[in-house]
């Protein structure tokens, strides 16, 4: 589905609704390397390289395909996994929400 869609899907929620559904994704699939706070300084989120969300600036669109398709390294290893196959549209477009709330 496109971007838009999930937009208009998210749009059509309220904002305690997105926000609440969206940390809760967090918590289920981001916190092991992202952190809690976002700042990625989990074990695995050093080891990996997770990025701080706190300092990320990219907008809706790459976000959401960076959740969709994953994020590989220069040797196309995945650094983070794709979550295509396990997130449904409106899980998606309430995490995009979510993690922008991470933004200083």
């Amino acid at each position: 589905m496109p971007a838009r869609t999930r937009l208009l899907l998210l749009l059509c929620t309220t904002p305690a609704a997105a926000a609440a559904e969206g940390r809760g994704v967090f918590a289920a699939h981001c916190v092991p390397c992202h952190g809690a706070d976002g700042k990625a300084r989990t074990p695995a989120g050093k080891k990996l390289g997770a990025r701080d969300l706190s300092e990320s600036r990219l907008p809706d669109a790459e976000i959401e395909r960076q959740i969709l398709d994953g994020v590989r390294d220069a040797k196309a290893a995945h650094r983070m996994p794709p979550f295509r196959d396990k997130l449904g549209n409106q899980e998606v477009a309430a995490l995009v929400s979510y993690v922008k709330t991470f933004r200083r």
